[in-house]
């Protein structure tokens, strides 16, 4: 099949500046490394609206998150263009409120069928502006994903312009919820809140270990993943950079330790790409300004180049 890159450039939702630089790192490694990566799928550049991060942030409790709006529009139409001709997108963040877009666009281009997620991460991304402690967007897209504010554990009181915007980012594509907590499977996860435990254990959602990846391999954990998801058509996999060890790069905005090793994160992508049920995925969190020698982009691109053929001769 066809191969889409597509150049999801938005930072609105770190914490960190420079996420936005991903795409170009990877470009940067690949010439270094000889990569014929840039060479083997056409390419999208959309639009960002990272400018209004200088502009005063109207949302304490989602910082910017009126930045997203036509961003997360966008990315969702473009991912559902090409799903629908039979295209397979990589989407390149940018941080991981990218996913908004692109998980709204896969369900988009399948609306009667149940979509899996596999977030492979070492965050659960489950806040909402009810509970976020940092007011970080990056940390919320699952949840807005799948329309859970949690507001039995809430610590704010987000603003009604907040919400509004929320609502309008909830709906892209189709008002209900784009997945089901039993669609859900966090790989890698081993850093998040008390809040987003609550969920976890509220809604059953299946938590796959780094210790479990290294236990059983990353085979295995491919088809256990698969197995659970049965009941879904399509999957999207979104893939953060974060997920790895810190030994490998600290070139992400929130590393932590005790993560995936580069083959292990290369195994797992490559099973979940072969597999004709996935649909998307997304590369997340590449943050060259946090970086030394460009060693997150390197490692990266390392685990992308061998996806090429196995999506092409899918």
């Amino acid at each position: 099949m066809d191969l889409r890159l597509i150049e999801a450039a938005s930072e609105i939702g770190a914490g960190k500046r420079g996420a936005s630089m991903g795409m170009a790192a990877l470009r940067v490694a690949a010439w270094k490394l000889g990569s014929e990566l840039f060479g083997h799928a056409e390419e999208s550049i959309l639009r960002d609206e990272n400018e209004g991060l200088y502009e005063d942030d109207r949302s304490p409790n989602a910082h910017h998150i009126d930045g997203l709006i036509r961003f997360e529009s966008d990315l969702a139409y473009e991912v559902y263009k090409y799903l629908r001709n039979n295209v397979f997108p990589i989407v390149v963040g940018g941080d991981h409120s990218i996913a908004i877009g692109s998980v709204s666009g896969t369900k988009m281009a399948f609306p009667e069928q149940r979509l899996g997620v596999v977030w492979i991460d070492a965050h659960a991304d489950l806040h909402s502006p009810f509970t976020t402690p940092s007011g970080n967007v990056h940390g919320m897209p699952l949840a807005l994903l799948m329309d859970i504010e949690n507001k039995k554990q809430r610590r704010n009181k987000p603003r009604v312009y907040t919400l509004d915007v929320w609502d309008r980012l909830r709906k892209i594509g189709s008002s209900g919820p784009k997945l089901l907590p039993s669609d859900l499977v966090f790989i890698g996860l081993r850093d998040y809140e008390a809040e987003e435990a609550a969920i976890i254990k509220e809604f059953g959602i299946k938590v796959i270990t780094v210790k479990d990846v290294r236990e059983k391999g990353p085979a295995a954990i491919v088809s256990e993943t698969m197995a659970h998801l049965t009941a879904c058509g399509r999957v999207h996999v979104s893939f953060d950079v974060d997920s790895l060890d810190p030994s490998i790069s600290v070139g992400t905005g929130t590393p932590v330790p005790d993560g995936l090793f580069l083959e292990e994160a290369s195994g797992l992508l490559a099973g979940f790409c072969a597999d004709e049920k996935t649909a998307t995925l997304d590369v997340v969190e590449i943050n060259p300004a946090l970086d030394q020698g460009n060693a997150m982009a390197e490692a990266t691109l390392n685990i992308l180049e061998p996806l090429y053929p196995i999506l092409r001769n899918r």
